[in-house]
């Protein structure tokens, strides 16, 4: 073979090499070019739950600074009630008021804790000497009033051989501390008085509760009536929300007031892109 034609052929193979190279890059890039317009066709696109525009945002806002407010005035309203209240009222009301009447019972034994029969005892109101009820104990020792007003009583314990006993006490429902006899002559008389400064709401203790209670539920809906200032701005998303939370102690009507409020705040939530800070971060 000539060295010609060796050159010649070794040409030949080198062009077709380059020749198939050539088409493999042209078959890869048609291939790319027809799979862009399918990836195109799948793309997901994904899409808020709830699409709201600019605007539509923007009016929610004044939604929630309305419902933030008119809840916090309604907390102001019901603090001035609280203030001007009648204490009477409030010292009858459900959650002070005492049982119309109670039940008292109670056991007479002697030093050594023996039990004694056929006591009697008689039932007093504070300072005066007409009995209002009188009973005997049984062969336990123990005693029983009924319908007693829960008011300061006076319990007198006579029995012969034993000194007598006076207590004065509060009528609560329920037994009362047993009475103690030491041996004597009943004519002499010894005092007990278990009446604590505790015990029963006072109506000057009515009426501190009941201040108290309006001050916080009108400072509570002042600042509620600030949060509402705050959502209108839209300044501070935070501050806001922290705001309309202290809010929500105001009780505006009960429930009534404190609903409004929850309400706004998550609502407030969703509009949050409306806050300068929000959009700053």
């Amino acid at each position: 073979m000539s060295e010609k034609s060796f050159d010649e052929r070794r040409a030949a193979l080198r062009q077709r090499v380059q020749n198939q190279l050539e088409n493999n890059e042209q078959n890869i890039l048609d291939k790319q070019s027809d799979l862009l317009p399918f990836e195109d066709e799948q793309e997901i696109v994904v899409k808020p739950m709830i699409d709201l525009d600019y605007d539509d945002r923007e009016r929610l806002r004044m939604i929630v600074a309305i419902l933030v407010l008119v809840g916090s005035i309604l907390g102001v309203v019901s603090g001035g009630i609280l203030l001007q209240g009648n204490p009477d009222e409030l010292l009858n009301s459900t959650i002070f008021n005492e049982a119309e009447t109670v039940d008292l019972t109670g056991q007479i034994l002697t030093v050594d804790g023996v039990t004694l029969e056929n006591a009697t005892i008689e039932l007093y109101e504070e300072k005066s000497v007409v009995v209002i009820q009188s009973t005997s104990s049984d062969q336990n020792g123990y005693f029983q009033f009924y319908n007693v007003k829960p008011e300061i009583m006076e319990i007198r314990v006579v029995i012969s051989g034993y000194q007598s006993v006076e207590r004065t006490l509060r009528a609560e429902n329920g037994l009362i501390a047993p009475f103690t006899m030491v041996e004597g002559n009943s004519s002499s008389i010894i005092q007990e008085n278990t009446v604590g400064s505790e015990g029963g709401w006072s109506l000057e203790a009515a009426v501190a509760l009941s201040t108290f209670l309006g001050i916080v539920t009108i400072i509570t809906g002042f600042v509620g009536i600030q949060a509402s200032v705050e959502i209108r701005r839209g300044k501070k998303y935070r501050r806001t929300q922290y705001l309309a939370g202290v809010s929500l102690f105001s009780r505006g009507l009960i429930w009534i007031g404190p609903i409004l409020i929850l309400a706004g705040i998550a609502l407030n939530s969703m509009v949050k892109d409306q806050y300068e800070d929000y959009i700053e971060d």
